[in-house]
């Protein structure tokens, strides 16, 4: 009993003297003015109160530690440089105008690979779906040259 109360009195003498204090939510951190902020990898705003308020950030992104405020999911960023989180934050994707599976890891290569130019893939596309984005198709060009010997036909 002595030694755990001697453990409890230095950790709180080492946490006044830097100003920080011992959360009890496990993924969040004190700082000055008894406050606590999610650890980086995580969002949330720290309950530290019984339970974590403090929540993982979806695979295959991180985070840097909350400000003041907390961080929102979308404070999670894709590890992938061409990749972004879903709309429903749950994972990454390749972004618009590339398709793949996105890379996990931090650094790494990307998983998502560019359309060639002047084609275009919908965001969280996983395989080559890219498509001439030029409006003008065959038929359409087709379709303006017989407006145009018409018009010609006209006038003569």
């Amino acid at each position: 009993m002595r030694i755990s109360s001697v453990a409890f009195i230095a950790l709180t003498i080492t946490a006044t003297v830097y100003g920080q204090f011992a959360c009890t939510d496990t993924n969040a951190s004190g700082a000055a003015a008894n406050t606590c902020f999610c650890n980086a990898n995580f969002y949330g705003t720290s309950t530290d109160a019984g339970g974590s308020g403090c929540v993982p950030c979806p695979g295959g992104t991180s985070s840097q530690a909350s400000t003041a405020t907390g961080t929102l999911v979308s404070s999670c960023m894709c590890n992938d440089t061409n990749a972004s989180l879903m709309s429903d934050n749950s994972a990454c994707q390749c972004n618009a105008n590339f398709y793949g599976t996105p890379n996990n890891v931090s650094g790494g290569s990307s998983g998502c690979t560019q359309c060639p130019s002047g084609q275009t893939a919908p965001a969280g596309s996983t395989s080559n779906v890219c498509a001439n984005s030029n409006a003008s198709t065959t038929s359409s060009k087709l379709l303006q040259i017989v407006a145009l010997i018409f018009l010609l036909a006209i006038l003569i």
